[in-house]
């Protein structure tokens, strides 16, 4: 497993952590704030995993579907996470609208 792999299943990690203690925080305070900094926690763990496929699919080498290789994973990578962020921030303004 090369070191990127590693500090990509790393940051999955991290960022899962870090979205249970922010679930765990809004569930014991019932925050919106903390519950929409948990919604964008998702975005960060959704597109670490996204990162990670697009690096293992990237390395791949040139097959007779894709003779210049797979390196176009990693805009589909780029793509996906600009459109979480969207949904994420959708999500959080829908919340706050309801909290209001």
């Amino acid at each position: 497993m090369s070191k990127v792999i590693k500090l990509g299943i790393g940051s999955i990690l991290v960022g899962l952590v870090v979205l249970g203690l922010k679930l765990l925080a809004w569930w014991m305070t019932g925050s919106i704030a903390l519950l929409s900094d948990a919604l964008e926690s998702t975005v960060n763990v959704a597109t670490a995993i996204a990162a990670v496929v697009a690096i293992r699919v990237a390395a791949l080498p040139a097959d007779a579907n894709h003779p210049y290789g797979h390196h176009k994973a990693e805009l589909f990578s780029a793509i996906l996470e600009g459109v979480m962020i969207i949904l994420a921030a959708l999500l959080i303004l829908r919340e706050a609208y309801h909290g209001l």
